[in-house]
């Protein structure tokens, strides 16, 4: 299967965890369904991990790797966090598209810390992820 076919099937899978996790939060707290979330996929992770035969890599990192790990696995829980605070206060259809706007942070850091290039595609897809999220919150926008 292709990246590209890769990558659908994830965004078909993690479409529907806002709609569930929004309903876990009417009676837990984002904490709580945090905890959860990060003991169930640890077990997955073990045994996905075991069953490829790939826990030996865990002792043949080296420390540079690990903290390119750790950090973004640290910034990964804080942001979660905040997204399940914000899940629980508003409607998800409004602030999934505006999370997942992340893809246009990604570019601008990945030009400035990997020096990628920007290209004509990337601003055009830039101008529509923001166009999105405008046309998704008109009412807000209209308000303020």
């Amino acid at each position: 299967m292709t990246a590209s076919l890769l990558a659908l099937l994830v965004a078909f899978i993690w479409g529907l965890n806002p709609i569930i996790e929004k309903l876990s939060l009417v009676k837990a707290t984002p904490l709580t369904v945090m905890t959860i979330r990060f003991i169930m996929t640890s077990i997955v992770l073990t045994i996905i991990t075991l069953y490829q035969g790939k826990f030996y890599e865990l002792n043949n990192l080296d420390s540079k790797t690990y903290y390119y790990i750790i950090i973004p696995a640290i910034l990964a829980g804080v942001g979660l966090y905040i997204y399940f605070i914000a899940l629980g206060k508003g409607e998800s259809s409004k602030v999934v598209p505006i999370i997942a706007t992340f893809p246009l942070f990604t570019a601008v850091y990945a030009f400035f810390i990997l020096k990628e290039s920007i290209t004509t595609p990337k601003i055009i897809g830039t101008f529509l992820i923001v166009s999105g999220i405008v046309i998704l919150n008109w009412g807000r926008v209209v308000k303020t």
